[in-house]
């Protein structure tokens, strides 16, 4: 009796572009995440891609994969086509994991996924309440946003939008706690985990350096605390929000949803990240890690769910 054939898993990221102006390498760098991946699904291919539709189309030929792991944020080293590899996936008919190309192109713009969050009853930021805070519309990974994006009157706030390369989003700065909320699911939310992102010596909110900089003072006063106390009730309302998010949006996979809570302990979320990072030791592998799921068993269901 013949054993049935493995299935063929072929890793993929996005390679970091060659020249980068006032962006971190460290953010276009996925090269360590798909390790991470391909680490857990034993025979699985891993290739690192520049982002042409040539080189990708080649690749499936070559590989003739059962399956995509999808960890390609910036093809041509833009994140504004993440949705854009994901929709040559689905016109070809490859299976792969994560969200899909609409989701994708949804989140990417925060004045249009806000709008949808509001319309399915979700809580957002209110528009234009001082203090506010300022950032680009269609960008990720917190670019361009500063100590000082926080602004308490119209001058400041005049000033934070005229620095932005393109079109601001102008929403309430939310003062309260912090929250990174991962969820992961074949087409619902079935699981999920909280992370707070901890403010200390007056960094009031996640900026670019907070992220990407480890010397710089964001960094170093905004560490990230997976084993958290949340109140039940708080608790609740914080993941009502989160699947709400995930719905609204059309999510599957795996996603993050930032939330903050007001001065009465109310959930306003943020912004929606589908297929968020998957590097090791931190963001979702780590949050799904503080529920008791291994590495090798979250990325193999990522995988089965795929295809499903």
């Amino acid at each position: 009796m013949s054993s049935k054939p493995a299935m063929k898993v072929l890793v993929l990221h996005s390679l970091p572009p060659p020249d980068l102006v006032g962006r971190s390498p460290l953010e276009f760098d996925l090269e360590n995440a798909a390790n991470h991946i391909a680490g857990a699904l034993p025979g699985s291919v891993t290739e690192g891609i520049c982002g042409e539709v040539d080189e990708i189309t080649a690749l499936l030929k070559t590989h003739r994969p059962d399956v995509i792991f999808n960890a390609c944020e910036a093809p041509l080293g833009r994140p504004d086509l993440e949705s854009h590899f994901v929709a040559l996936l689905e016109w070809v008919g490859v299976p792969f994991t994560g969200c899909g190309s609409e989701t994708l192109a949804l989140c990417r713009r925060k004045d249009r996924t806000k709008a949808v969050l509001a319309a399915a009853g979700v809580p957002v930021p209110r528009a234009n309440v001082f203090p506010c805070v300022v950032k680009p519309i269609d960008a990720d990974g917190s670019a361009e946003i500063y100590f000082d994006s926080v602004c308490e009157d119209e001058e400041a706030r005049s000033r934070a939008v005229a620095r932005l390369h393109g079109a601001a989003l102008v929403e309430e700065f939310v003062s309260g706690r912090e929250f990174a909320v991962a969820l992961w699911g074949c087409r619902e939310p079935e699981h999920f985990s909280f992370t707070e992102i901890c403010f200390h010596n007056g960094v009031r909110l996640l900026t670019y350096a907070a992220k990407w900089n480890e010397g710089s003072e964001e960094f170093v006063n905004t560490p990230y605390a997976y084993s958290t106390h949340i109140e039940t009730g708080t608790r609740d309302a914080i993941v009502a929000a989160a699947v709400g998010a995930w719905k609204a949006v059309d999510a599957r996979g795996y996603l993050t949803v930032d939330l903050r809570l007001d001065a009465a302990g109310n959930p306003f979320v943020l912004d929606v990240n589908p297929n968020s990072d998957l590097g090791p030791g931190a963001g979702i592998a780590r949050a799904a890690e503080e529920v008791g799921w291994t590495w090798e068993r979250f990325v193999r269901q990522q995988v089965e769910w795929a295809r499903s």
